[in-house]
């Protein structure tokens, strides 16, 4: 179980939204992706939906390249939701949970979500729900944050307050095949991968993850343990991880293609 306030993600996601495509560098990197791959798993498919679809950037492109697609998207963020209505006009979009899917069972031939749940407690119901809403043969295709993402922030945190317990936690490589298998789907490819960018100074970092949404979902994590924690953690992660080119931060991609 991954403890998450979901209603601290809502907030964040919709405050961020206006700012959100300009500084999600790697969430980009991961839609192209998902783009390439989605044209090879489902080339056919006339009816899509992209769950946490944020500002309806990966709906677009994929709208663009298939003429005569039906499009729909929701996201938890009310924010994120009005941006993507507003970018993909004739889209069906609801703000609604990726564990409550507001749509009739065979909806869709095609469901994708990129760089969103890993913002859940567990993949399993949001796996069964994407089941649910897909045709027979239907794909599902999802890219997530995992394990081994801000690995090096993690790390600061430990070395500034002993540990990273209130930091997020992200799911493994072998959870997201175990969820797929549990809610009654066929993989077709589970595979991982590690993006890594950089900033000036750890400061930087956390204003970058800000920026986007990408604050802690932890109950009760509010401020982390307070100004001196966080001038702690920001020495621990320079004196730890500084590079000539800045700080690292690291973002571990785990993908899933699975077929209904």
């Amino acid at each position: 179980m991954n403890p998450v306030d979901k209603r601290r993600v809502r907030r964040s996601f919709s405050r961020s939204a206006a700012a959100y495509d300009g500084r999600a560098v790697v969430q980009r990197t991961i839609q192209d992706r998902m783009l390439a791959l989605v044209s090879e798993a489902a080339p056919r498919a006339r009816r899509a939906l992209d769950v946490g679809a944020g500002t309806g950037a990966l709906l677009a492109h994929l709208a663009a390249a298939r003429p005569g697609l039906a499009p729909a998207a929701v996201d938890l963020a009310p924010g994120m939701a009005a941006a993507a209505r507003t970018r993909v006009p004739g889209a069906l979009v609801a703000a609604a949970d990726a564990e409550a899917l507001p749509f009739r069972s065979g909806s869709f031939d095609l469901v994708v979500s990129t760089s969103a749940l890993q913002w859940l407690e567990r993949l399993e119901p949001a796996f069964r729900e994407a089941r649910r809403v897909l045709a027979p043969g239907g794909v599902l295709a999802v890219a997530l944050f995992g394990a081994g993402t801000l690995r090096e922030l993690k790390d600061a945190w430990r070395a500034a307050a002993g540990d990273s317990a209130r930091t997020h936690r992200f799911f493994s490589l072998d959870e997201v095949a175990g969820a797929l298998a549990a809610a009654g789907l066929a993989a077709r490819a589970v595979f991982e991968e590690e993006l890594v960018e950089h900033h000036p100074d750890a400061r930087a970092v956390l204003r970058a993850l800000k920026a986007i949404g990408a604050t802690s979902a932890v109950p009760g994590a509010r401020g982390l343990g307070g100004r001196r924690a966080t001038l702690d953690m920001l020495r621990a992660y320079e004196e730890r991880h500084a590079t000539s080119r800045g700080v690292p931060v690291t973002w571990h991609v785990v993908w899933g293609l699975a077929t209904r």
